[in-house]
């Protein structure tokens, strides 16, 4: 106390004293006649209830000359259950204490800890909450018997006090901002209340329906939760919140908030599985684990046909699995029902449902040898009665299909990427490059078909041409089989340990055939005519080629680099030459060479294959065909755009062209949101653009390029797409050759068919590229403050800044649809130059999207002609946010002037106005209104003063740097009535 010299400090000493050592009398909890009020008795005894803590701490107080009053009244603490009501004597008393003229509230009960009842103890837990709290929020539990003493402008009847929602002090402790609903009486809807909170930082969240019951779903959202309550019985329920911070060592919640739930009816269908945890679906949570870019992000996936797919992309090598819980689930079978597939670091499971209902499904992670933990679980349901998907094979091990240990034991570029072969005659098969000295063996399975110990060698066969590997599968009976592979041990020859299965699924066996083309075929390998011609190692050894989904690709390895290009033929009286090239996707990629093929309809087709000619360059020579037999009446594959070429992704044309390195190797992009991006490094400086094509959506020349945004940092160069609606592009990319035209380079499938998206079309003014650049950094901009082309502002407001180069002036201006003259365009930019750095403070105007342009050129330059530099894309979505335009600058406003305020060049009319003007070198600064007001100059550097706007439409600034000389206008402002600051 010696050393507390303030009101305030010596307060504080009382309180963290009385908290830290006066503890609560059990005695007086329950009996108030045990209770004393003796301030003398409480310090000696070291214990009170509330009556002795209030009286101790007015004493204490007392004693140090500072006025403060003990306050009895009603509290909603111990044993206050939500929604009761209070009457006669009260049971429970604080303090109000006197602080420079002002009172507060102060809590030293609740600030020292709390009483269990169920142990009979007290608890020392400081609780910061309860000093000088505000009383908006000290009302919600503490309710004074003396109206005055709430401190409140308008105060709250004890009505209106019982029947408030109590959020307690560990909801603001927590840093909660808001919660849905704020009413304490919530009633049901079709069975389900909704709830929700949010914060100012992730946390953890936790809930309890009547003390003991968990009948809800919770989500965690990026600071807070959403929790959907479905009471399994009619009546009154009493719910209570809990949370926690995600860092926190502590095991247990803390409460923050508790309802009351009326339930008129329950949801008779609605169930929620017994083995599904409370928290579901992906969060922030989720991706600290390691977990990230989930392919479905809701909680609950609705499927019709009883199939889903869920996936994750893994941020460090880890074992996953997943889990299906159901009543209608065999224990035991929990993983039967999910088919895992793990390519790279994405790890995707697909899930058959065995019939209609409420299912849990549980992924879990690796946590050491045989341990795993849930780190996710989705509410998966179905109400079609005609589901039936049997369960997959006993036999069947995950993840299914091609995965990372393949690739380590030696069998590289599987035909069969999926992991479910379909097959509709019983006939597949699937091939493989094999590293030197690998040898494979594969065993045949099945659950239903009774296959001897010599299965595979009856219904599998391996034709082998150099390193290239095919597997000929012949099913016996429709059914589900599993295809295992085991390859070689190294250190063991003839030992073979398992590297992968796929699963194959075949609907009937035929035994009819469909004729082939009438058009002549040469199938492969006859006269070795493929090799003669460069084409190595091919895919498909056989002549037919069986696709049961209408799809299938051939690639071979080439002896050197040469152009290629393929087409498909078939007997259709509605087959044209314009068809031959539109259902195939050509892909180049150094000397290897893919064709992917996709049918219009079931049939069989010819497949020609071309090759450019050793001895006349420029003419294509045939090298070989293949038949391709489809009998799924169910295909209707469209064609390729009219606008696509080939070959499509990045080729060997592109590297020539100066594009090294692209972010995406594959030549077709599927985008989930309308949104992508492709990336390359450029070999040498040059120019470069793309645009956006496609057959299916009308686009202006115009419009194809202002779906692009092209961003250049270095040498490297980014392509970020916006796609106007779902459909099918072509993205071409351009080139500058070294005498200065353009040429093509490569492009991009691009395919969207999410019918939600709609991206407008990137504002017409802005330029590519976006964000600062190479030329930018040539015409003296450097150390730009955003590195990034598109700045996302949440008030409408921000600020871009460079180095500043002595040597040039540098201007900017805003625009958009909405500004069309070139005052305005200027008017929502103040330009500060300070600290050896020009800045742009920026205030738009309006919600929308915007583009700031800046310009620069030498001062030696007396002309007034600026060249453009570079631009930013500004993006604001706030519809709340409408700022005005900055006050007028004129020509003797010197850049280094730095104006504190007012900011805003629109001042509201007959109030007085406060005006901050930093600025060095200057005699005198007034401001010129009806009067003239002079600033003084503060010892900070700042000319400050106030003016008032009454009769006035106008206000000017003036400054001079010598007494005996004219003012010079810097500033002026508009005054107009009905605009405040």
């Amino acid at each position: 106390m010696k050393i507390a010299r303030t009101d305030l400090e010596k307060v504080r000493v009382i309180w963290m004293w009385m908290c830290h050592n006066i503890e609560y009398d059990l005695e007086g909890l329950d009996d108030k006649s045990k209770r004393s009020g003796d301030p003398s008795q409480t310090l000696l005894s070291g214990k009170g209830a509330c009556e002795g803590y209030a009286g101790l701490f007015q004493k204490m107080c007392s004693l140090a000359g500072i006025n403060c009053l003990k306050i009895g009244g009603y509290s909603k603490g111990h044993s206050y259950t939500p929604g009761q009501t209070f009457s006669g004597e009260t049971n429970h008393a604080w303090n109000a204490v006197c602080l420079n003229r002002k009172w507060h509230l102060v809590d030293t009960t609740w600030g020292a800890g709390f009483a269990d009842s169920s142990s009979n103890t007290f608890n020392f837990r400081y609780n910061e909450f309860y000093f000088l709290t505000h009383p908006a929020l000290f009302i919600e539990e503490h309710f004074p018997d003396n109206q005055n003493w709430q401190l409140l402008k308008v105060p709250l009847s004890l009505k209106q006090f019982e029947g408030s929602l109590h959020r307690k002090s560990g909801f603001y402790n927590a840093g909660l901002i808001a919660l849905y609903p704020e009413t304490l009486q919530v009633e049901t809807v079709n069975g389900k209340a909704t709830f929700s909170i949010e914060g100012c930082c992730p946390a953890l969240f936790s809930f309890t329906l009547n003390k003991t019951e968990k009948p809800g779903l919770m989500t965690l959202t990026k600071n807070g939760m959403q929790l959907d309550i479905y009471p399994q019985e009619t009546g009154r329920h009493r719910l209570e919140l809990y949370t926690k911070s995600y860092n926190s060592t502590k095991e247990s919640y803390e409460s923050v908030v508790e309802y009351i739930i009326h339930c008129g009816s329950v949801d008779p269908i609605f169930r929620i599985p017994k083995e599904l945890d409370v928290l579901v679906g992906p969060s922030w949570l989720t991706e600290k684990k390691g977990f990230l870019q989930p392919l479905c992000r809701d909680s609950i996936i609705n499927t019709q046909d009883g199939r889903c797919t869920v996936g994750f992309t893994l941020t460090k090598r880890n074992t996953v699995l997943a889990t299906l819980h159901s009543e209608h689930i065999t224990p035991g079978d929990e993983r039967r029902h999910v088919l895992q597939t793990l390519r790279g670091n994405r790890v995707e499971f697909k899930v058959h449902l065995p019939q209609q209902g409420y299912y849990a499904l549980k992924i879990h992670s690796s946590t050491g040898p045989g341990k795993y933990e849930c780190f996710c679980n989705y509410l998966v349901v179905c109400r079609n009665p005609e589901v039936v998907w049997p369960s997959f094979p006993k036999t069947l091990e995950n993840p299914v299909g091609p995965s990372s240990l393949m690739e380590k034991k030696g069998l590289l570029q599987p035909s069969h990427r999926e992991p479910i072969i379909y097959t509709s005659n019983g006939f597949c098969s699937l091939s493989f490059m094999l590293k030197e000295d690998v040898t494979i063996i594969t065993a045949l399975l099945c659950d239903e078909a009774s296959l001897n110990d010599h299965g595979e060698k009856r219904f599998v066969t391996q034709a082998q041409r150099g390193n290239h590997i095919e597997l000929q599968i012949r099913l016996p009976q429709a059914g589900s089989y599993v295809l295992q592979i085991f390859a070689n041990i190294k250190t063991s020859p003839t030992s073979f340990e398992y590297v992968c299965n796929y699963l194959i699924c075949c609907s009937s066996i035929s035994t009819t055939h469909l004729e082939a083309p009438a058009t002549q075929q040469i199938p492969v390998g006859s006269g070795n005519m493929v090799d003669k011609k460069g084409f190595l190692k091919p895919s498909q050894l056989g002549q037919v080629i069986d696709s049961p989904d209408g799809h299938c690709t051939l690639n071979f390895s080439l002896d050197r680099e040469m152009n290629c290009l393929a087409t498909l033929h078939s007997d259709d009286k509605k087959w044209n030459t314009q068809m031959e090239r539109r259902y195939i996707i050509h892909i180049q990629k150094q000397r290897q060479v893919e064709f992917f093929i996709q049918l219009p309809r079931p049939g069989s087709y010819d497949l020609r294959i071309y090759a450019d000619s050793r001895l006349q360059p420029g003419n294509y020579e045939f090298v070989c065909s293949y038949r391709i037999v489809c009998t799924n009446p169910e295909v209707l594959w469209p064609a390729f755009p009219n606008k696509l070429q080939n070959p499509v992704g990045p080729t060997a044309l592109s590297e020539k062209n100066g594009l090294l390195n692209p972010s995406n190797n594959d030549p077709i992009i599927n985008s989930v949101d309308g949104q992508c991006s492709v990336s390359f490094t450029l070999r040498r400086e040059m120019g470069i653009f793309a645009r956006l094509q496609s057959d299916d959506v009308l686009l202006t020349e115009e419009a194809e390029r202002r779906h692009v945004l092209q961003v250049q940092k270095q040498n490297r160069v980014e392509f970020q797409v916006q796609l106007p609606q779902a459909g099918t592009y072509i993205l071409k990319i351009y080139t500058e050759s070294e005498q200065g035209s353009f040429r093509f380079a490569c492009n991009y499938l691009i395919s969207c068919v999410n019918t939600q998206v709609k991206w407008p079309l990137l504002p017409v003014d802005l330029c590519n590229p976006v964000g600062p650049n190479s030329l930018s950094e040539k015409k003296g901009l450097t150390r730009p403050s955003h590195l990034e082309p598109v700045i996302c502002t949440a008030d409408g407001r921000c600020c871009v800044s460079f180095a500043l180069d002595q040597t040039i002036d540098i201007v900017a201006t805003l625009h958009s649809d909405d500004i069309t003259s070139d005052e305005a365009r200027r008017r929502h930019i103040f330009q500060v130059e300070k600290d050896g750095r020009v800045e742009f403070h920026i205030q738009l105007p309006n919600v929308g999207t915007y583009v700031l342009k800046v310009c620069s050129k030498k001062k030696s330059d007396l002309s007034n002609v600026y060249d453009y530099v570079c631009n930013y894309l500004l993006s604001c979505s706030n519809t709340k946010m409408r700022w005005p335009f900055f006050p007028l600058r004129y020509s003797s406003w010197d850049p280094s002037y730095e104006l504190l305020e007012p900011l805003t060049g629109i001042l509201p009319a007959n109030s007085d106005v406060r005006f901050r003007i930093k600025a060095r070198g200057l005699a005198a600064v007034s401001v010129k209104a009806k009067i003239l007001y002079p600033l003084s100059l503060g010892s900070d550097g700042c000319w400050e003063g106030i003016c008032t706007t009454a009769g006035c439409k106008e206000i000017q600034v003036l400054v001079t740097n010598n007494l005996n000389k004219g003012y010079a206008l810097v500033l002026s402002y508009q005054v107009k009535v009905g605009v405040h600051q």
